[in-house]
């Protein structure tokens, strides 16, 4: 019980062990009333809605109150963090890693068919067993697809299994009362769609969901046999585990038949989680003994959970309810460890709990309906036995996830790698037959090779002349294409004019406008490049493809070759230089500044001064030394102008007043407040200001200050309010001129050179193919060679193919390792 309340208090407050579940490990621990008083001083401690109390009563209410639903929501809402997701998302790999081997499975088998047809390499046999990989596979997938994770229940009549299902499904759906109520199998499974339907064994017609009252209950006329199986399909959206890929099967009592052998066979060799249902009232039976112990011989090592439900009959003694419980428990954990021997006692200890699925039902229904659980309380001690049946929930999630992965994915991960490991085996013996077979059509190929080299001699000055026009014609390109760039950037900024798409300075509609805006340069710069440039440069293409004709058929005197020959050089469609720009990516680092900048502001001011200054300074340095010499002098002569000493301090004019304005102000004095002026400005201190502000008003007057103070305001306001979307839009297409062009000066060569490899790979195309076609008019060999050469150049291919087979099925193979690692070995 201590662990029980431990759980309870984690629960309320939030505080959860390392993996965020709480400390189960005391889950049969014993506990006394001092653990209690302990447990509830806690929750009072972190939760100041409870109230310290010594009965166990007022603890479950403030347990109800406060920590029931939220611990329910947390368990059962946040389907992501379910171990059940573990199965869910294995499924899904598994299924992924499938479809990627029935794809190539589809590719190899189609390539070596077409082998089969072109080349006498690969023979019937190899043929006919990779087309039987493809239904192998198929077949595979289809029962990947039917896979779930699927748990029985057993128990003697009447001992709540029907109703344990209903608190798990959070429904009542099965039927459940008093007496023999279940006649036979019942599966529970999730169904995708909105509706609620069963299907009886052997029928196809879909039921509504309210005859399973009829067919099976034990109760009424109408009742199926004991071992005939009613399929339910529930909605997934209104129970977790259903949408987890979880099936329910609810049997009859194990003491109502002797068929065990027949319901194991037809129910339970697909079984994940076995879940024996015993009444707490009475103790465990031998027909429920006997059935497990045949289930046991069947099935290596069943994992089994062992509810003693109606518990909360032990409320009515409690006197000598934990003797009860430890004796149950006892009982429990022999006939795993020392009867079945499917788990050590430390596993057995953990997989007994005592629930009432009655009260958990109706606390859950009562919540569904927005009241709290302990509504559907049934005596007292409800909490316990409620978060009893969570825990039992929690443990049954990670152990039927751990044991579906396992005996439902390994074996197909190992058929995966047999499958793929065979057909690698078969593509490696037929890689070495075309290796052997290609080298014999090389050594060919080198022999009539060997006899057209003197054909080739009487083409080696047609060749360099035709390179050199070729190398001349390709620098000409590059200039052109070079100039005309250049003079394309240069008028960028009419080009970003007419872009005219609504401007916003929103983050998500500016980094559409940007978009856009690089779209319209690369379309604009694209098309008044072929404007200027493509005829031109097309023409002079086919000029020169047409001399290359010309020489070419002064070699071949035979009017049928120079045919021949000319319908080889002549293009499908007209040569069009493709100018690659790429705008997007160039200009992807593109960064706006559209802050409001007051132009007359202190600093726009000072950064103004010192940049006319710097630039004075650069263009005049002699003079600037000259002033400085004779400002020298002056100082030494005890003669300083206002002018030479604003300078010296690096005083902006700006703020001197007029000598007009103030009458008997001393050249000394207007420096000394220049001076603390821009001390007061640049350091930004309160007291400078009031001390400027304060010489300022004694020395200029209010009134011009509140006049110079309002001209700088309105100009302020002025400016402010004309920064508007024009204006922001107009800064935003001067930054990105400025930013385009640098970016677009970057590849002016580029472009260029690119230009110029087109137009080289154009005619050194059309020259190559006029060489092959007066190769082929010469001599009679060349037919045969040109055979050779389609025969190594399919060879090679088929190579490649098989090289790319072969890694595919590595890839495959890696993945189904990690699938190994990831879902099955690590379980």
């Amino acid at each position: 019980m201590a662990a029980y309340l431990n759980r309870t208090i984690s629960l309320v407050t939030g505080q959860t062990g390392p993996n965020g579940n709480t400390d189960a490990d005391d889950h049969h621990s014993s506990s006394s009333t001092d653990t209690v008083d302990k447990s509830v001083g806690a929750l009072s401690r972190h939760n100041s809605t409870l109230q310290t109390s010594g009965s166990n009563a007022s603890m479950n209410y403030a347990l109800n109150t406060t920590g029931g639903v939220a611990s329910d929501t947390r368990l059962y809402q946040s389907n992501d963090k379910s171990p059940l997701q573990i199965f869910v998302r294995a499924k899904k790999k598994i299924n992924d890693i499938y479809g990627e081997i029935e794809e190539y499975v589809h590719e190899t088998t189609t390539f070596i068919n077409a082998l089969h047809a072109e080349a006498e390499i690969v023979d019937k046999a190899e043929r006919e067993l990779f087309e039987s990989y493809v239904y192998k596979v198929a077949a595979i997938r289809e029962v990947l697809q039917r896979d779930h994770m699927k748990v029985a229940f057993f128990g003697r009549t009447s001992n709540g299994k029907s109703s344990v299902i209903n608190a798990m499904l959070r429904e009542k759906i099965l039927p459940s009362g008093i007496g023999h109520t279940t006649n036979c199998f019942c599966q529970v499974e999730g169904n995708d769609g909105g509706e609620a339907y069963l299907m009886t064994e052997g029928s196809a017609e879909k039921l509504n969901v309210v005859n399973i009252k009829q067919l099976a209950n034990a109760l009424c006329q109408e009742k199926l046999c004991e071992s005939s199986l009613v399929r339910i399909f529930w909605p997934r959206e209104r129970c977790s585990l259903l949408r987890d890929d979880v099936v329910f099967v609810d049997s009859p009592g194990v003491d109502v038949s002797a068929n065990l052998d027949d319901w194991i066979d037809n129910h339970c060799l697909n079984a994940d989680v076995f879940v024996l249902v015993l009444n707490a009232e009475s103790t465990m039976t031998r027909a429920e003994k006997q059935f497990f112990h045949t289930v046991s011989q069947k099935l290596s090592k069943p994992n089994i959970f062992i509810l003693n439900n109606r518990w909360d009959a032990s409320a009515n003694e409690p006197e000598c309810q934990e003797s009860v419980k430890s004796q149950h428990t006892e009982r429990c954990i022999d006939f795993l460890t020392k009867e079945l021997k499917v788990s050590n006692e430390k596993e057995a200890a953990e997989r007994v709990f005592f629930v009432s699925a009655r009260e958990t039902l109706q606390a859950r229904i009562e919540e569904a309906k927005g009241n709290p659980p302990h509504m559907g309380a049934i005596a007292e001690g409800f909490q316990i036995r409620y978060f009893e049946f969570q825990d039992f929930e929690r443990k049954f999630e990670e152990c039927i996830s751990q044991s579906a992965v396992k005996t439902k994915f390994q074996q197909h991960s190992s058929r995966g790698k047999s499958v793929s490991g065979d057909m690698r085996s078969m593509l490696d013996n037929i890689y070495e037959r075309i290796t052997i077979f290609r080298n014999l059509k090389q050594d060919q190929k080198n022999l009539l090779t060997d006899r057209i080299q003197g054909t080739e001699t009487q083409m080696m000055q047609v060749t360099r002349d035709m390179k050199q026009k070729i190398h001349t014609m390709v620098e000409e390109v590059e200039e052109k294409v070079s100039k005309a760039l250049n003079e394309e950037i240069w008028r960028l900024g009419v080009l970003i004019d007419e872009f005219n798409m609504p401007f916003h300075p929103e983050r998500l509609v500016l980094n559409i406008y940007k978009k856009e805006l690089n779209a319209h340069v690369e379309s604009g710069l694209g098309s008044n490049l072929r404007a200027r440039l493509s005829i031109a440069l097309a023409m002079n293409v086919e000029s020169a493809q047409a001399d290359m004709t010309d020489r070419m058929h002064a070699l071949v005197p035979n009017e049928q070759l120079i045919v021949s020959s000319t319908k080889m050089a002549l293009r499908s469609q007209p040569f069009e230089m493709l100018y690659s720009l790429n705008c997007q990516n160039l200009c992807a680092d593109f960064q706006e500044d559209l802050e409001f900048k007051f132009s007359w502001g202190i600093t726009a001011m000072i950064q103004r001064f010192t940049g006319k200054v710097r630039e004075r300074s650069k263009k005049n340095q002699p003079a600037l030394a000259h002033r400085q010499t004779s400002v020298g002098q002056q100082q030494q002569h005890g003669v300083v102008s206002p002018v030479s000493s604003q300078m010296d301090d690096a005083t902006p004019v700006c703020l001197l007043p007029s000598p007009g304005l103030v009458a008997g102000i001393t050249p000394e004095q207007l420096s000394l407040i220049s001076r603390f002026a821009i001390t007061s400005v640049g350091g930004q201190g309160t007291m400078g200001g009031l001390l400027v502000a304060g010489i300022m008003l004694k020395t200029i007057g209010w009134r011009v200050l509140v006049g110079v103070g309002a001209l700088y305001g309105c100009i302020y306001l002025y400016e402010r309010l004309s920064w508007t979307n024009s204006a922001k839009e107009r800064t935003f297409k001067s930054q990105y001129v400025q930013h385009a062009t640098k970016k677009l000066k970057m590849i002016v060569d580029l472009t260029s050179a690119n230009c110029s490899h087109q137009v080289q790979q154009e005619l050194s195309s059309t020259f190559a193919r006029l060489c092959r076609t007066v190769d082929t008019a010469t001599t009679d060999m060349n037919e045969e060679l040109k055979t050779l050469e389609v025969q190594l150049n399919l060879l090679e291919s088929n190579q490649k193919q098989l090289k790319l087979l072969r890694n595919k099925a590595n890839y495959i193979q890696n993945e189904l390792d990690i699938f190994e690692h990831n879902y099955i070995t690590t379980q």
